[in-house]
């Protein structure tokens, strides 16, 4: 419940600013297009690292490991 709470206040903090940047970005088109390809180029070099594996799929991993080879 506490986590809800805290997701609902992080939405109405944040609400506000993101309708003065909509707002903003619709006077400004050629501001947002510089600064969107701005984040898009710089962001690229961004490391996304994958999730780990499900449990059942290290479980299964682990079992093959113990079979003997050959």
């Amino acid at each position: 419940m506490t986590s809800f709470l805290y997701g609902l206040a992080l939405v109405a903090l944040f609400t506000a600013p993101a309708i003065w940047a909509v707002r903003l970005a619709k006077r400004q088109r050629g501001a947002a297009v510089l600064l969107t390809s701005l984040l898009l180029a710089f962001g690229m070099d961004a490391m996304v690292t994958p999730p780990p594996p499900p449990q059942a799929e290290q479980v299964h991993r682990q079992a093959g490991d113990d079979e003997p080879k050959g």
